[in-house]
């Protein structure tokens, strides 16, 4: 019997240093979590245009994997003007899974449907929050840029169209 009690004291006390290291690691990983940065992996080139006017042709990391699509632009600091992220959308349920956590720079999302056309831009999404997702059942891709660009460049509603290509 009284082996079992100390039995009993020795897992009781490794659960409670288990429970009390997982909380550290908890506070080291959002440490490191603010102190985290992900460079930019170019997959591809994309390329706008208005009717048959060229407007620009920049960078782009795709995020087509569940992962991908999960992290997004999370724990970047910068993204250089010419460059952006594209989602390519498998299921409309994941539109609504996007959102701005742990994002550092604001974002023009600019959402794209199955014909290539711009259907609705979202401009000036501020960091760390959730955002306001569109609720369309043609939106295939979703481009993320900086913030101001899609007025800078012209991107439209209705009237942009997007090319990729992977490289």
């Amino acid at each position: 019997m009284n082996k079992v009690k100390i039995l009993f004291s020795l897992i009781v006390f490794f659960f409670f240093l288990s429970s009390e290291k997982s909380e550290k690691e908890d506070e080291l990983f959002r440490d490191i979590g603010d102190q985290l940065e992900i460079q930019f992996l170019k997959h591809g080139e994309l390329y706008m245009k208005n009717k048959n006017f060229f407007l620009k042709k920049i960078e782009i990391e795709l995020a087509n994997k569940e992962i991908e699509k999960k992290n997004g632009l999370m724990y970047r600091s910068f993204m250089k003007e010419d460059r952006g992220m594209l989602f390519i959308l498998d299921k409309k349920e994941e539109i609504q899974k996007m959102n701005m956590k742990n994002m550092r720079i604001p974002l023009d999302i600019v959402y794209i449907d199955h014909f290539y056309t711009v259907i609705f831009v979202n401009k000036y999404v501020s960091p760390m929050r959730n955002i306001e997702v569109l609720n369309n059942p043609s939106v295939k891709y979703i481009l993320e840029i900086n913030a101001g660009m899609s007025d800078k460049w012209g991107i439209k509603n209705g009237i942009t169209k997007v090319f990729f290509k992977k490289t």
